[in-house]
């Protein structure tokens, strides 16, 4: 039997992701993927999540080789500057250190947030603020990232070179459609010979390629939950210090926030706003004056943020910005088209046309997932802050039933472990959400005694949060530039 054919549109890290997840999960089968190099991408800087370091593992990536081709540097969580007047430098930074797990109540986190002490200091990762590494296990206690983009693209283009990926620089110029079961069938192409494929991945980005043909997709609006609907991107020179930082800055500004992201050779920034409290000169004015620095040439768009309701529609499915945008707070564009391939593997192994079961399961999961991001990023804006109209507007637009839920938990009680699953490819987790409930001020602090009392942990938890302190002073660390320069003369 002749294995499952898949056809890809879209050379962007969606699409070549999604090429080099289904080559390590189908070795047999043909994979194609086309893309015009006149498409351009924005390229100045982009950083994942944790589930990087797990495409890494799936797909065989060696690790130190990623670094070097993709001018990456480490990311240990992101540092939130000014979104809440309780906490006005705060970060979300994840360990996986099952210690502060214990008890499965997160005793840990309680008394840490009942103490007023953030979580960053006790759990995340040594050196942050120090710009500085750990040297034990160097380079391979991390699994975020921040990347140059044009070289993150060229890299995973020679990966897919390397791994019987057919690549094709091209248009497409029609799609065609199977005139009984509207399946994709296959795409002509300008200046070059079109392909079948019995299995298509659309990696287009907001244009939609494919699947605008195969159905009238419906989009599901996040915008009643959200205000931000615009983004303009540069890049800057890198600290004249020769540091970088390992980790995103998110900065909250009048009407929006700002970011950067430290690569190796540069530094990507861009300023995510509200087109109804500011229009883009007055965006790019605002950001120039607070890095007190002319900006130059910026690349810039617009978005609706929310999500396709079925990305899988017949024998197409749509990844990354074909499928779904929230924003570019936290990271969720690289992590969300990992999960979603993650995701199809196991269903799309199963395809025959006119399997409906899968389809069903898989467009179920996803709009999970999403719910799951909304949640996370509308967390954010629940703020004190109400120095302009846009952050008195944010923090009072409605918010989505999961995150109500999770808010009047966090009234009463810190959030158990397993509160959150991962079944269906969500990318944030409890700890995750403590991070920014605790930097938001979400958390009822005053309840915290009680239940650390009645668990008969308190002592224990306080010893413990001293122990991880006195260990945490004896990590020896490496400067994070000096570290990465190093990898080169290896």
């Amino acid at each position: 039997m002749k294995p499952i054919s898949f056809g890809i549109v879209g050379g962007g890290t969606a699409g070549l992701i999604s090429a080099l997840m289904l080559r390590a999960a189908f070795p047999f089968s043909e994979i194609t993927l086309v893309a015009s190099s006149e498409v351009g991408i924005i390229g100045v800087g982009e950083g994942s999540t944790e589930h990087w370091k797990k495409f890494l593992n799936y797909c065989d990536i060696p690790l130190l080789d990623m670094i070097v081709e993709t001018n990456a540097t480490h990311k240990y969580g992101i540092n939130f500057v000014n979104w809440s007047k309780e906490n006005p430098d705060y970060f979300h930074s994840v360990s996986g250190d099952e210690e502060i797990f214990a008890w499965r109540l997160f005793p840990l986190y309680s008394y840490l947030i009942h103490k007023g002490k953030l979580l960053t200091d006790y759990t995340g990762s040594v050196g942050l603020r120090q710009d500085k590494i750990q040297k034990n296990g160097l380079h391979k206690n991390v699994n975020q990232f921040h990347f140059d983009t044009f070289s993150l693209n060229k890299y995973l283009t020679k990966l897919s070179i390397m791994r019987n990926i057919k690549l094709i620089d091209a248009f497409v110029e029609s799609v065609n459609l199977n005139a009984e079961s509207g399946n994709v069938e296959s795409i002509g192409l300008k200046e070059a010979n079109g392909f079948e494929a019995d299995f298509w991945i659309d990696a287009t980005g907001f244009n939609r390629v494919l699947i605008s043909k195969v159905d009238n997709p419906k989009w599901n609006s996040f915008s009643k939950y959200l205000l931000v609907d615009s983004a303009l991107a540069f890049p800057t020179e890198s600290e004249e210090s020769g540091k970088i930082k390992p980790y995103t800055i998110a900065e909250a500004l009048s009407s929006g926030w700002s970011w950067e992201i430290p690569t190796q050779f540069r530094r990507g920034n861009g300023y995510v706003y509200s087109s109804s409290f500011t229009d883009h000169d007055s965006a790019v004015k605002e950001i120039s004056e607070k890095r007190d620095q002319s900006i130059g040439t910026t690349r810039s768009f617009t978005f609706d943020p929310g999500h396709l309701r079925e990305p899988w529609v017949k024998n197409c499915c749509a990844v990354g910005l074909s499928s779904s945008f929230v924003e570019p707070l936290e990271a969720t564009s690289i992590a969300s088209t990992i999960q979603q391939i993650d995701q199809l593997i196991p269903y799309v192994a199963s395809y025959k046309p006119g399997n409906t079961a899968i389809q069903k399961a898989y467009n179920k999961s996803f709009n999970i997932m999403l719910d799951n991001i909304l949640t996370m990023i509308r967390m954010h804006y629940m703020t004190d802050r109400n120095d302009t109209d846009f952050w008195t507007a944010a923090a009072n637009m409605p918010v989505n039933d999961t995150l109500r839920d999770l808010l009047d938990l966090l009234k009463e009680t810190t959030l158990p472990r397993d509160y959150i699953t991962a079944n269906n490819g969500e990318l944030f987790q409890v700890a995750h959400f403590l991070h920014v409930a605790q930097g938001q001020g979400l958390v009822k602090v005053s309840n915290l005694d009680w239940t650390l009392g009645n668990l008969s942990v308190y002592d224990n938890t306080h010893y413990l949060s001293r122990d991880i302190e006195s260990q945490r002073m004896g990590v020896e660390l490496v400067d994070h530039a000096e570290a990465l320069n190093e990898i080169e003369k290896e």
